[in-house]
């Protein structure tokens, strides 16, 4: 693979790749891309094998192929723990300094 159509492929994951938002700037996977971008490479062979990683990543090929079972995703002592995390790992970012002081006491004190 020419270094030409490497550059094309990680422009083309750099703007399909989502945007981490809980992750600091520079631990982004858009910041090691554009490092690879600028970088003249060692191995073409290992930048052909990173591309078509992150290309499986990007589609869920490995989530596809092996889907996780329902038993799994639901457990029965708290069957809403996976969507509830992703939902607070949702609103996270935008919560502002009261809002996380609230949620902090909130896990604190638990009326049942």
């Amino acid at each position: 693979m020419s270094r030409q159509q490497v550059i094309q492929h990680y422009t083309r994951l750099l703007t399909r790749w989502p945007v981490d938002r809980l992750r600091p700037e520079d631990r982004h996977l858009q910041h090691l891309l554009r490092k690879r971008i600028e970088v003249t490479p060692t191995s073409h062979v290992d930048e052909g094998r990173e591309i078509n990683a992150a290309y499986l990543l990007l589609d869920n090929t490995f989530t596809k192929q092996y889907p996780l079972p329902d038993a799994m995703m639901n457990p029965s002592s708290n069957p809403t723990h996976y969507t509830d995390l992703a939902r607070e790992l949702d609103e996270a970012p935008d919560r502002s300094w009261w809002g996380s002081l609230v949620k902090r006491v909130q896990g604190m004190v638990r009326f049942r």
